[in-house]
């Protein structure tokens, strides 16, 4: 165990003994070596988010704030108000959030004292946050206008340097002329949901269709942020989990509502694997080693043990366990034998031109592999 894994081990290993909460975690029997312990107090059904040096941000009481200690008021406010999304920096020492502010939502940048570093305004709902690096946050954000008839739906693709106005572009738009129209706008959101490649060049995204002769679903695509090229990938049932990358940047894990996660080759999106868990919700550790499908936590395809239906995890960045949110309490589970983040590659650049050519469609998908497998030759 390095210095830094150890260090975030120690602090949410104290954070967790200090707690003094009597909150169970209900699991099946655990592997030999992994164990669990409450963490903190949340407001049931909130969003949460663990920086790389354990620290929490979370939604107590209505209200966000960051969670430094035992004693709640020790915690640490940060908004009067629960987010509808957060991400901290790649370096966790910033948190972005968004809010809901009628029909327009607020992002904020805050840094760990919980003072504002920035805010900007970005239209419709925001779905989903995601830091492309240390200076530039990448949003995805859904307008619903209401119609007599169903409802107008409006996709953006949100881009922010902290500084300037953000780049907002329209990246989709249907017409819901179905009951599906009359859906809660909460519930709409969840058809538009993006997760950014680990080479931080494109996003995987989802998005709505609704056709009179078929029933709807969800399109999954890749968008490269630079040229805007789009590829679709797959086509999901309404309401399916993901997307979300694995840490190579090469393959692509897609739930379908009710059935199971499917990992899909990228670019050209063939399945090459599958669980049987619906994929609802995915969360994929920092080496890849491990998953969390629903409530299942896997090795590969091995199920280690399982957490509560409702229960829902996010992976600590060094790998050495997982936060589980259950109903109001927090929870870390210890014992993963993970690995960070792979560094990047050396012909990094390299790869990032051929992705390019790849999603403009300068080279295909034979040729891109051939050169991927030439430029990774010793």
């Amino acid at each position: 165990m390095t210095i830094p894994r150890l260090s975030l081990f120690c602090l949410l290993l104290a954070l967790a003994t200090l707690t003094g909460c009597a909150a169970t975690l209900h699991t099946s029997q655990l592997p030999a070596g992994f164990s669990v312990r409450p963490l903190a107090k949340i407001d049931a059904g909130s969003n949460w988010a663990v920086a790389p040096n354990g620290t929490i941000a979370a939604v107590q009481e209505k209200a966000l704030v960051l969670v430094v200690g035992s004693d709640p008021k020790s915690n640490i406010p940060v908004a009067t108000t629960p987010p509808l999304a957060l991400a901290f920096s790649p370096k966790g020492d910033r948190l972005a959030a968004g809010f809901a502010e009628g029909t327009q939502s607020s992002l904020r940048s805050y840094d760990l004292g919980g003072r504002l570093l920035a805010e900007t305004k970005v239209p419709g709902r925001v779905t989903a946050i995601a830091w492309r690096n240390e200076t530039e946050l990448v949003a995805t954000s859904l307008f619903v206008k209401r119609l007599s008839s169903g409802a107008e739906l409006s996709s953006f693709l949100c881009r922010w340097d902290l500084k300037e106005a953000p780049a907002s572009t329209l990246i989709f738009n249907v017409v819901l002329e179905s009951k599906l129209g009359q859906q809660p706008e909460a519930d709409l959101a969840r058809t538009l949901n993006f997760a950014l490649s680990p080479y931080g060049d494109e996003i995987a995204y989802t998005t709505l269709k609704d056709s009179p002769l078929l029933p709807p679903y969800q399109r999954v695509a890749l968008r490269h942020l630079e040229s805007s090229a789009e590829r679709v990938v797959a086509e999901v049932p309404l309401f399916s989990g993901g997307p979300a990358y694995l840490p190579d940047g090469n393959y692509l894990l897609v739930g379908t509502t009710g059935i199971m996660t499917r990992k899909l080759k990228l670019p050209e999106g063939g399945e090459v694997d599958a669980w049987t868990s619906p994929g609802d919700r995915i969360a994929v550790s920092p080496s890849g080693n491990y998953l969390l499908l629903d409530h299942r936590i896997y090795q590969g395809n091995q199920e280690l043990f399982t957490l509560p239906r409702k229960a829902w995890g996010s992976f600590l960045p060094d790998g050495s366990g997982i936060v589980v949110a259950d109903g109001g309490n927090l929870f870390l589970v210890s014992g993963l034998n993970d690995q960070p983040r792979p560094a990047p590659p050396r012909e990094l650049e390299r790869i990032l031109q051929l992705r390019r050519q790849l999603m403009q469609g300068t080279i295909g998908d034979a040729e891109y592999k051939a050169r991927l497998k030439k430029l990774r030759q010793p």
